[in-house]
């Protein structure tokens, strides 16, 4: 079965996929949870030095609780600040001029590769470099090439539900790691 999409994206689009990629996706838990034990042990090694060097003093431990708190409060905010890190970037790769990514393409799906086509340029690739798919909340469709890499397709570029669902029966046959994630929380 043959599928064909005008995919038109915006910043916004563009935007969603990173922050799903940081935060909600394989990719993403992953990093987080790397960077929380990575906190915890360098803040875990800071606070036993300071009771080593300061012995267990009434001091040492009025100068280890701010160091407990900190790193409390990174671990919960820890999503946030990423979150806002990422604004930043995306705002300065705007400033600087080419977004990267096509903000309109017509993808067509074939049944041994797929091929998007932009104004300048066109990719084709088989289906075997696709690494994972994500369907997030039923409203978008990203196909993973790599933890950096992905297509997106908005369900406004689908012409019904039927043609959506008929999608995503053919893509299960050509990824075996298609994950569904429910609407941002």
């Amino acid at each position: 079965m043959n599928f064909k999409f005008n995919v038109v994206l915006s910043d916004d689009d563009y935007l969603e996929l990173n922050k799903f990629v940081m935060l909600r996706s394989h990719y993403g838990k992953k990093q987080i949870r790397q960077s929380r034990v990575i906190a915890c042990v360098c803040i875990g090694v800071m606070m036993a030095l300071l009771l080593i060097g300061g012995g267990f003093t009434p001091e040492t431990f009025l100068t280890i609780i701010p160091c407990g708190v900190l790193l409390g409060l990174f671990i919960v905010l820890l999503p946030n600040m990423m979150s806002a890190s990422l604004k930043g970037q995306i705002k300065q790769m705007k400033k600087s001029g080419k977004m990267p990514y096509t903000p309109s393409s017509v993808v067509e799906f074939l049944d041994d590769s797929f091929t998007e086509v932009a104004e300048d340029n066109k990719t084709e690739m088989k289906y075997p470099s696709i690494e994972r798919v994500s369907v997030v909340g039923g409203k978008t469709v990203y196909i993973h090439f790599n933890s950096l890499a992905a297509l997106i397709l908005p369900k406004a570029s689908f012409e019904s539900e039927v043609q959506y669902g008929e999608f995503l029966e053919f893509i299960k046959t050509k990824c075996a790691a298609v994950d569904f994630y429910p609407s941002k929380k």
